[in-house]
């Protein structure tokens, strides 16, 4: 059956293609086929998340892959690396091997654009190179909302008057592009190759039906479901040249298990293989470069010493030594920063403020100010808990469309900031993480489902964020 949905369709031809493709891919008689065997649909329920959340005892946690085990594919069709965990590199080699045996034996089709030989395209998505661009993206968007402030922002001469045009500013981006970590793992840019568990062997449109029908009616295709079902492989339902580590199935498990004796299940893969990205941050040379004053598309980031007159000192972009680097950060840590690279990339752009003034007796006069700059340092222990896990919190609750309202903010807020005091950082995040669950609450959750089929004249997404803050509250 050849299916022909596209992105260019109107809505109510896009509707009747998507759905035919939904029923009917995979089918090789004709027959509705909704849950193929061997594959994974990303697009169905709390499915879009594999690899990425992680439950453990009632506790919804978002994950990434531990960089360290990230290992170059052998036999792709780039000359640039592509990278996944290193089991799962090991089980596509294996069904890369048997694959070219099949074709020497003559079994494979030579004709074939795809399926002839398997070679690896894409690997996991880099999230540090992606957290570089996205700190550029917000500092070149802020110095662009500031431009169309009509002088609002002329009266910013310190960090403390900067902070409530900065958290205004991401009122109107957030929800398209989220600043914190976790957020940005689960957000609507993000897609499952951020587990480090998928690869792909054919540079294919996603949003092309006639791409995947194209594909699944290659000669070679039962074959290559065959091999990948025997290498422990799911086959993406959406993206048939996408490859899905099943790591739950038990060839799978004998490749992890390979490079680690005591993994057994595929809770043992994700407790060594993936890390909370809340607690934990990945490192690596390019995070290393962003902490240590390294120009960020085109805008210096951290400036701790400028000349006399607001140019930042050559130090500015010179990357710091590796053994000079600073701790990890967590996501909270991270937020902060953030907020602070953007703010200095704000006064770079307009260091030096011209303000007119006409005295009484009419004579004009141009007085040039000059903007503050402090160290991190300086402006996070002034600053304090209280105001930072307000913003944090805000942004959380923005990102994840979570609809706390002011009093539940306070609360929350109020809260964490007595736990960290009282105890330690990890217990209040901790209490964040259950307070701010985001998945149950996102569009295609099953939570959001059966809020549409049970509150038709409702908002699904008001009925869903009712559930989440129900579901997360827990007095302290």
């Amino acid at each position: 059956m050849a299916f022909k949905g596209s992105n260019k369709m109107g809505a109510k031809s896009a509707f009747y293609h998507r759905s035919m493709y939904s029923g009917f891919a995979f089918s090789e008689k004709g027959e509705v086929n909704v849950s193929p065997a061997m594959t994974k649909n990303f697009w169905f329920l709390e499915n879009l998340f594999y690899g990425r959340i992680r439950d453990v005892a009632g506790q919804i946690s978002i994950i990434a892959p531990k960089a360290k085990f990230l290992l170059n594919n052998k036999g792709t069709a780039t000359s640039a690396p592509v990278k996944t965990l290193d089991f799962v590199a090991d089980a596509f080699s294996h069904m890369a091997i048997e694959h070219e045996k099949m074709r020497l034996n003559g079994d494979i089709n030579a004709d074939s654009d795809h399926l002839s030989k398997l070679k690896v395209h894409t690997g996991v998505s880099m999230g540090h190179a992606d957290a570089r661009g996205k700190q550029a993206s917000i500092n070149r968007l802020f110095i662009s909302y500031d431009g169309l402030s009509e002088g609002r922002t002329d009266s910013v001469f310190s960090f403390d008057e900067f902070s409530p045009f900065f958290m205004d500013f991401l009122g109107t981006v957030l929800r398209e592009m989220p600043i914190t970590r976790s957020s940005r793992l689960i957000g609507k840019q993000s897609s499952p190759m951020s587990s480090g568990l998928c690869l792909e062997i054919a540079p294919l449109k996603h949003s092309e039906d006639a791409d995947k029908s194209k594909f699944m009616d290659d000669v070679n295709f039962k074959i290559y479901k065959v091999l990948a079902a025997n290498s422990g492989f799911a086959i993406d339902k959406n993206a048939p040249w996408r490859l899905v580590a099943d790591i739950a199935s038990k060839q799978m498990l004998e490749f992890a298990s390979s490079r680690v004796p005591s993994i057994t299940t595929a809770e043992d893969v994700l407790d060594y293989y993936f890390e909370d990205v809340m607690d934990i941050p990945d490192t690596s040379p390019l995070e290393q470069e962003e902490s240590s004053g390294l120009a960020i598309g085109g805008v210096a980031t951290d400036f701790s010493d400028t000349d006399t007159f607001g140019a930042p000192a050559a130090s500015d972009f010179t990357a710091v030594p590796s053994s000079t680097q600073a701790p990890k950060l967590d996501e909270f840590d991270e937020f902060k920063r953030i907020m602070f690279q953007t703010y200095n990339a704000f006064i770079l752009s307009k260091p030096i403020i011209s303000e007119k003034s006409t005295d009484s007796s009419g004579n004009r006069a141009t007085e040039l100010k000059k903007r503050t700059r402090e160290s991190y340092d300086s402006i996070n222990a002034r600053m304090g808990n209280d105001f930072w896990y307000d913003k944090y919190i805000r942004v959380k609750n923005m990102e994840l469309a979570l609809g706390y309202g002011e009093p539940e903010i306070n609360k929350m807020t109020k809260n964490t900031v007595d736990l960290e005091n009282s105890l330690d950082r990890a217990r209040a995040m901790g209490y964040l993480k259950k307070r701010m669950t985001p998945v149950i609450a996102l569009e295609g959750s099953l939570v959001y489902r059966t809020s549409q089929i049970e509150n038709p004249d409702q908002s699904a997404k008001d009925n869903a964020q009712s559930a989440t803050r129900h579901k997360n509250k827990k007095i302290y």
